[in-house]
């Protein structure tokens, strides 16, 4: 049996062992578990001369499982067992690798939870007096000694660890259960054993200081110290004796880390304020930190975690004193606790802050917060009013010892916010992770300042700012330009607790004037080829340009700027994307009004970037295609605004950037090759063509009129309007020539769409055509659906507009033919992949196959994802005529052929479909609009003009009727569509049913009379006979379709479905 585990632990283990025969390695070692004789079979494996290390290991864990399970479990035979494993390992000093001395230790604290205390029924009470005995550490009960095995010593501090871990650490979530048993364990502790352990740790490091040697052991016992710390009795460990012992510590290269670690553990215990101010008293980490002169970056970390540690304690003292009611003792103790921070804490603090590394910077974070965070419900004057700061400060006059220290910190942040200068300009990754990390927390510190006091962080940071512009080093200027930034944030987010009406003309505000000015004067700027610099300058101009002022010659001078090599002429790619979005975003939210001469010369310097270049994609699809494409396009939309807020209103600068984009179109369409390079062009070309459009019609309409009518026609000029008609000519004949390719298709599309609001009605007749060759393409489905959003957009847009009805009243029947192709090919696509889902399920028959089918499970493939796609597009497109009142049109004498066809694809749906509860909701609301506008034959719908001409369809009413009621009671109470009415999913469709058939009694005249109904003649003499429904229930049904409104007639048919299917 021996032999079998080892050979399946080394299968196991073995790289080259196959997946296969791996798992069934771990399989049959989990198995084992369950053998009733697994607790001997794997401690005798422990012993055995057979087994190597990885075989000891596999046998530790699986006892560890088996005790930790604790299910009939012979522990003590387990303890007797361990017990002299490790008696032989201390007896012959047999030091194993750290793997296997880490779980013997956990094996043994897996016993220790299991056995130790009452709370076990006391079965391994003696655990420790037995485990020092064990281990030959007796000899440090007494006090210091060298007689003492080591090995023995780094085992018993393991086990100390392991069982703090279980029993105290925080960091996991524990059941209740399990907390109380570990509060249990931990206080049989406290009452029998924890003074012995305090005393052998304390022995422990007086022998190591006295022996200068094995102070891996001392590391591990100050672990040891830090654990426990937080739970025992702090007057066991925090004693002169004691304290001065671990003090020691801090003098041994080997140790200072763990020591710092053990002292910021010991200081951060819970404790009364007044304790624990004369704890830190005691300690004086302060002075000791001091003195340790320079040493390695791993040691400065932790002396800098060290004397933070130490002031976020004297801040935490300080804000509990600054609670609620004060008395004098807890203002002295306040005042004594701020002193410390002041004279002792904050200048060594401020040192390790200013540390060149920025990991020793960032242990210092933790009070620098806490402590402003305290000073600002002190002392804090600024803050948008109304806020939380702003309201709790207690404006205490800021004294001159605060003062200095705000300064200091100041100084200190403006130090490392500065890009260290040995970081070269290519350093990325290293540059953004300190703008994340350091820049960004420091940024804070700033803003808390500003709150404070906003005169200190207005003097000083406008000092720092005018200072740094003046620098020739590209981290001196990119951190003026950084700070430029900030103080436009603090203005903005009023950190000086300014009114509204002050900001404006605030100090601040008037300093960023001038900084701006200066900056806009910088000749070294605009000569450095730094792309950091290159890119924070247009995104402070960007986002602050209010600080520009008012004067267009600033907004030509920064468009000049963004038209130079500087920006958009970059020569670094990052620059160029960039400022390419940015330049388009100044554009939009200044919208300079420049002369047409003016804005002659930027466009003409623009150009050179309106060429369009395409990229050609590999064949595999590995590169990524064309990437600066869509970052150009910005610049067609930013120059189209330009142009469209001109000055003075001329518009034949258009044919500036248009005539090459039409004369490269004509180029690759006389070509007479549709290769795809060629089509490629194509599309960029429209994609600009139509982006530029849109730009133009955005500098022309104010942002919040872009899609009204009548603004649009009172602003848009004629002349605009023949160029944007000559653009709608040139789409059509580029679409008419590569209408077998999706992407022009698409370009086109996009194109007309930014069209539509410039021409207005005049995009009628284009449309027309536009819409044909669509029809006549070869469509795929996400084209058809984004080609019904179009067709919807227009219909919303041009729905009061008579050329746009007779469109849509000639194209409607063949968009509906073009769309059932589609279905069809969807639905044959959809059955035959569920045929072969079929045939492979009974091939897999009494197999665990993934994705097997459950009562409620819809087999989604390709093309149903599809299908139901389009059809939520299709019953979009069919809303879009009952939102803007045109329903006629489904009536008119064209379109009456294809009604039934659109009507029966509202009634109709099978049991995947009716799992689709956002496509039937949509499809049912379509529907009881279409009954509430003509279900009475008629349209009946009072705002659409064209109602009155359309005749009434004889037999509409009777077939919505006998359709639509039906449809209410199949889809809740036939099996196969699996209705369940306490899904809330399923309740939604339920009460759209509801709406259905209260429309239908509505449009079939209402009334109480059952004879005199339709609807209700049918119910009680055609269909609940039909089906059979009680005649009291059928009656109850009809009284409340009668009676109640829509709202309350929803609430009873669900409460019908609930008590029929109950």
């Amino acid at each position: 049996m021996l032999q079998r585990i080892r050979e399946v632990v080394s299968l196991a283990n073995n790289p080259a062992t196959d997946a296969v025969t791996k798992k069934q390695a771990l399989d049959y070692l989990e198995q084992m578990k369950s053998d009733p004789n697994a607790i001997q079979i794997f401690c005798s494996m422990l012993t055995d001369s057979g087994s190597d290390d990885l075989c000891i290991f596999v046998s530790l864990q699986i006892l560890c499982d088996l005790v930790a399970m604790n299910t009939s479990v012979d522990l003590l035979f387990v303890k007797n067992s361990i017990v002299e494993f490790l008696r032989g390992k201390i007896n012959r000093n047999i030091k194993d690798a750290e793997f296997l001395r880490n779980k013997i230790s956990e094996l043994i604290t897996r016993l220790f939870i299991n056995m130790y205390g009452e709370v076990n029924g006391n079965q391994w009470n003696t655990f420790y007096k037995d485990l020092i005995a064990l281990l030959s550490i007796d000899s440090l009960l007494t006090g210091p000694s060298e007689h003492f095995s080591p090995l023995g010593l780094d085992y018993f501090a393991r086990i100390c660890i392991q069982i703090n871990s279980e029993v105290a650490d925080q960091t996991f979530l524990r059941s209740k259960d399990e907390q109380t048993k570990n509060n249990n364990l931990k206080d049989t502790m406290r009452l029998e054993d924890v003074q012995t352990l305090v005393t052998i740790w304390f022995n422990c490091l007086k022998s190591l200081i006295i022996q200068q040697q094995n102070f891996e052991l001392a590391v591990i016992i100050l672990s040891c110290i830090g654990a426990f710390i937080s739970w025992v009795d702090i007057t066991l460990i925090v004693n002169p004796e004691y304290i001065n012992i671990i003090y020691g510590y801090l003098d041994y290269s080997d140790t200072k880390i763990a020591c710092s670690q053990c002292l910021c553990e010991i200081i951060s215990k819970k404790m009364k304020p007044v304790d624990k101010l004369t704890l830190l008293s005691m300690l004086n980490l302060t002075d000791k930190v001091a003195s340790i002169g320079e040493d390695d970056i791993d040691v400065y970390e932790k002396l800098a975690k060290l004397a933070s540690s130490v002031g976020l304690e004297l801040s935490i003292i300080l804000e509990q004193c600054n609670e609620g009611v004060q008395s004098n003792e807890t203002l002295e103790v306040a005042n004594a606790a701020d002193q410390q921070v002041l004279n002792q804490v904050a200048p060594l603090v401020l040192k390790f802050m200013s540390h060149e590394y920025d990991s020793v910077t960032e242990q210092c974070f933790p009070f620098i917060s806490q402590y402003l965070a305290i000073l600002k419900k002190l002392f804090a004057i600024g803050g948008k009013p109304g806020t939380a700061v702003a309201i709790n400060s207690k404006r205490q006059p800021l004294d001159e010892a605060h003062q200095n220290f705000l300064v200091s910190l100041l100084n200190v942040c403006f130090e490392k916010m500065k890009i260290d200068d040995s970081s070269e300009s290519n350093s990325e990754e290293a540059i953004e992770e300190f703008n994340d990390i350091v820049r960004s927390k420091l940024k804070v510190f700033q803003d808390s300042i500003a709150v404070i006091n906003p005169n200190i962080y207005l003097e000083n940071i406008s000092n720092h700012i005018q200072v740094s512009l003046a620098g020739t080093d590209w981290t001196v200027l990119e951190l003026a330009i950084f700070q430029m930034h900030n103080l436009c944030e603090s203005i903005r987010n009023n950190l000086f607790g300014l009114n509204k009406t002050e900001i404006s003309t605030s100090a601040a505000t008037q300093l960023m004037h001038k900084f701006m000015a200066l900056l806009l004067q910088n000749s070294n700027l605009f000569q450095m080829d730094n792309r950091y610099v290159q890119i924070l300058f247009f995104e402070l101009v960007v986002r602050h340009y209010t600080f520009l002022g008012s004067d267009t010659k600033d907004a030509v001078s920064l468009l000049n700027i963004f038209c130079s090599e500087f920006g958009m002429f970059n020569k670094s790619e990052k620059v160029i994307l960039r400022t390419w979005y940015l330049f388009t975003r100044f554009v939009k939210i200044s919208k300079p009004h420049l002369s047409v001469s003016v804005l002659s010369q930027l466009v003409s310097k623009v150009m050179p970037l309106l060429v369009i270049k395409t990229v050609t994609p590999s064949v595999d699809g590995s590169e990524d295609c064309d990437t600066t494409f869509d970052s150009q396009l910005y610049i067609f939309e930013g120059v189209g605004m330009l142009i469209g807020a001109n000055a003075d209103n001329t518009y034949d600068i258009l044919d500036q950037v248009l005539t090459p984009l039409f004369t490269d179109l004509e180029r690759c369409i006389s070509l007479q090759s549709q290769s795809p390079s060629i089509v490629l062009q194509s599309h960029h070309i429209l994609m600009a063509i139509g982006t530029l459009a849109r730009g133009t019609h955005m500098g022309l309409v104010p942002e919040n009129q872009v899609n009204n009518a009548l603004v649009n026609e009172k602003l848009i000029h004629r002349t605009l309007i023949e160029k944007f008609s000559n653009i709608a000519e040139v789409v059509l004949v580029t679409f008419s020539y590569f209408n077998k390719h999706e992407t022009i298709r698409d370009a086109s599309r996009f194109t007309f769409a930014r069209l539509i609001p410039i021409l207005n009605g005049g995009i009628v007749t284009f449309a027309s055509k536009l819409v044909v060759l669509f029809l006549e393409s070869d469509l795929k489905t996400m084209e058809m659906n984004d080609f019904l959003g179009f067709l919807g957009q227009m219909v919303h847009t041009f729905h009061g507009d008579e050329n746009f009805y007779d469109l849509f009243d000639n194209l409607l029947t063949p968009v509906i033919n073009k769309l059932h192709i589609l279905l069809d090919h969807l639905e044959s696509e959809s059955n035959e992949s569920n045929w072969y889902g079929e045939q492979n399920g009974r091939e897999n028959n009494g197999n665990d196959v993934s994705g097997a089918r459950t009562s409620k499970t819809v087999v989604v493939t390709d093309s149903y994802r599809d299908k139901i796609l389009l059809k939520k597009a299709y019953y979009g497109f069919l809303q879009s005529f009952v939102t803007n009142n045109v329903t006629s049109l489904l009536l008119s004498n064209r379109n009456r052929s294809i009604l039934p066809t659109i009507l029966g694809d509202l009634l109709s749906y099978n049991p995947q479909e009716i799992q689709e509860t956002s496509t039937m909701k949509l499809a049912l609301n379509v529907l009881v609009n279409f009954i509430k506008f003509f279900g009475s034959g008629g349209c009946t719908d009072v705002n659409d003009v064209h109602a009155s001409s359309i005749g009434k369809l004889d037999g509409l009413n009777e077939y919505f009727i006998t359709r639509t009621i039906p449809l209410a009671f199949e889809i809740p109470f036939k099996p196969q569509y699996k209705f369940n009415i306490n899904d809330g999913s399923c309740r939604v469709i339920a009460c759209d049913l509801s709406r259905v058939l209260k429309e239908m009694y509505i449009q079939s005249g209402g009334g109480q009379d059952v004879n005199s109904n339709p609807a209700l003649k049918y119910l009680t003499e055609v269909y609940f006979p039909q089906i059979q429904l009680p005649s009291e229930l059928g009656m109850e049904l009809i009284q409340m379709l009668i009676t109640q409104d829509t709202k309350a007639f929803e609430k009873y048919y669900v409460t019908l479905i609930n008590r029929l299917t109950s």
